[in-house]
């Protein structure tokens, strides 16, 4: 048999609630400095521009391999400078993961269009 199912007694007295967890941070509030806000603190440096050189007919050096399990990954190469920031840029830009190689940059999945609408962009 199952067992018998007790109710939350919900019937309370009209009113506002009386339970403010702010309230204690009232007084911290009052305390602080009267005057403009902080200037906000300047981003990190960016790291060093990257450079890709394109091929002989204009394009980019982007080509699209074929793994074992049937996975799909975008390979960009001829990169000479600024592997980290521009691999970490394609990353974010392409919301997928990948890793630096000997001779260029891997991207998992199939994102030739997307990479080089990026470099266009850059």
């Amino acid at each position: 048999m199952a067992a018998k199912k007790t109710r939350i007694d919900v019937s309370a007295p009209d009113g506002p609630l009386t339970d403010n967890p702010f309230a204690a941070l009232a007084p911290q509030r009052d305390a602080l400095p009267a005057g403009p806000a902080p200037e906000p603190k300047e981003p990190a440096q960016q790291a060093e521009a990257w450079r890709v050189a394109r091929t002989r007919k204009g394009g980019w050096p982007l080509r699209l391999e074929k793994r074992s399990g049937g996975k799909v990954v975008t390979v960009l190469s001829q990169v000479t400078a600024g592997r980290d920031a521009l691999l970490a840029a394609l990353k974010k830009h392409c919301a997928s993961g990948g890793r630096m190689t000997d001779d260029g940059l891997e991207l998992q999945g199939d994102h030739v269009a997307k990479a080089a609408a990026f470099l266009d962009r850059q």
